[in-house]
């Protein structure tokens, strides 16, 4: 059964005014698959791809993305390498590079990518 907070508003807040944040959220808010801001510069999505589906993230100069496969198996094409990967694989999609990640299974596979802004990496 899901705690009040995880339907409705999907997150934990703490602090007051400017200083208020997040610190937790639940899958239904999350499953929106929009990122969501946890910190300055810093993002996480949840992302779903379902059987015979694939996503496409441009080479963006000023973002890092920390990808872990949560559920299912994938394949990861860079342009250095491709390859296949399965729960609780990560890879990284340095500043400047194109990713590609296809579903050729029947299953649906979940990914859980953090994007970090500039030079933190």
């Amino acid at each position: 059964m899901m705690a009040d907070w995880e339907i409705a508003p999907g997150r934990i807040r703490v602090g007051t005014g400017e200083d208020t944040e997040n610190i937790a959220f639940s899958s239904s808010y999350l499953a929106q698959g929009r990122a969501v801001p946890v910190t300055d510069g810093t993002a996480f999505q949840v992302v779903e791809i379902q059987p015979g589906g694939s996503l496409r993230w441009s080479a963006e100069e000023s973002r890092t993305r920390l990808c872990s496969v949560a559920r299912g198996i994938i394949r990861v094409k860079l342009p250095e390498k491709e390859f296949p990967i399965g729960p609780n694989g990560m890879w990284m999609v340095k500043q400047g590079v194109a990713c590609t990640v296809v579903n050729p299974f029947y299953l649906g596979a979940t990914v859980h990518v953090t994007t970090i802004e500039g030079d933190e990496l």
